[in-house]
């Protein structure tokens, strides 16, 4: 056994099954991921998603979190900034790779590193709670 979190399996799954791996394969995303039923599947993603940061809002003692403001505070503020500042990382390497390529829309560095920035910090926060509840951590 690895003693990981499952989440971290998740995450695989979904890299190798997503378009960085499987999708290469020609016909693949189109047979595994027909865009006829990707609607569907999108708004049960996105409702099973609301409906977990609920639970998790629901399994949060708010007086504790008063109590330790400073502690809230900074673990909120990191986990937000970290995969924030790697994602202008991110985007500070891919703009420098591919900008003034053909066939690649002109933008700017700002924009492009607040997208991918904005994306990672969003996404980073359900994942952290997918860990914290794996390991018991909320209630």
């Amino acid at each position: 056994q690895i003693r990981e979190p499952r989440v971290i399996a998740e995450v695989i799954t979904g890299i190798i099954l997503g378009p960085s791996v499987m999708g290469q394969i020609p016909g693949f995303t189109a047979a595994i991921f027909p865009p006829a039923g990707m609607a569907p599947f999108r708004l049960a993603a996105n409702l099973g998603l609301v409906l977990f940061l609920f639970r998790v809002g629901l399994e949060i003692n708010l007086t504790y979190l008063l109590r330790n403001w400073r502690i809230t505070i900074s673990v909120a503020s990191l986990d937000l900034a970290i995969p924030f500042g790697l994602g202008v990382a991110v985007a500070y390497g891919l703009y420098n790779e591919f900008a003034g390529e053909p066939g690649t829309a002109p933008i700017s560095f700002g924009l492009l590193a607040l997208f991918i920035g904005v994306a990672m910090a969003i996404t980073a926060f359900p994942v952290l709670c997918r860990i914290l509840t794996l390991l018991k951590l909320l209630n």
